[in-house]
């Protein structure tokens, strides 16, 4: 009788505990927002624990046909107190994407590109594209992405799964289905 009293009270305390977390339900809810500019396509996929960025290369582009290509991808993110930005350039590899759409990167963490100190957020994502020597870069003004653009995109989607640190693979279907566009 001593167990199952005891038993009882320590599921009710650990169930207090969740419910003073203060967490809100749909913390691990996932939010993607997709910008498509031209052959290029930027997503967003965050949720209360976790922040990523993918960067895809639609088949329809100049480079579509070529076994590989690379993206200079240069991220900038504005600092929520200060007001201070940080730009980030980095050279990322891009596979072709699985249902044969085009290329598309792994999800990234927005650390990848900002210290893990900065305690930002995206302002502007600007891609140029290359396979070879030979260059998709918008004719030389890169393919830009601004903040507004990409939370105020038309292309969104929320999947309800409780996610964990990774991408949903909801969130991934919906990211291919904009590829196909």
């Amino acid at each position: 009788m001593k167990r199952i009293i005891a038993a009882i009270a320590l599921t009710l305390f650990a169930a207090g505990g969740v419910k003073a977390s203060n967490y809100p339900f749909d913390y691990t809810y996932q939010n993607v927002q997709v910008v498509s500019k031209g052959p290029a396509l930027v997503a967003t996929v965050s949720s209360g624990i976790m922040s990523k960025l993918v960067i895809g290369y639609k088949r329809g582009g100049i480079l579509g046909a070529s076994n590989s290509i690379q993206a200079v991808v240069r991220v900038t993110a504005v600092e929520y107190y200060s007001g201070y930005s940080k730009t980030t350039e980095r050279v990322i590899a891009l596979p072709k994407e699985w249902h044969g759409t085009g290329f598309m990167t792994k999800d990234m963490s927005l650390y990848d590109f900002v210290p893990a100190g900065f305690a930002g957020s995206l302002s502007r994502v600007e891609v140029a594209f290359f396979s070879g020597p030979q260059w998709d870069s918008n004719y030389g003004a890169n393919y830009v992405v601004e903040r507004n653009e990409l939370y105020g995109s038309a292309a969104r989607f929320r999947s309800e799964n409780n996610g964990g640190p990774d991408t949903d693979l909801y969130c991934w279907d919906f990211i291919v289905s904009q590829m196909r566009k």
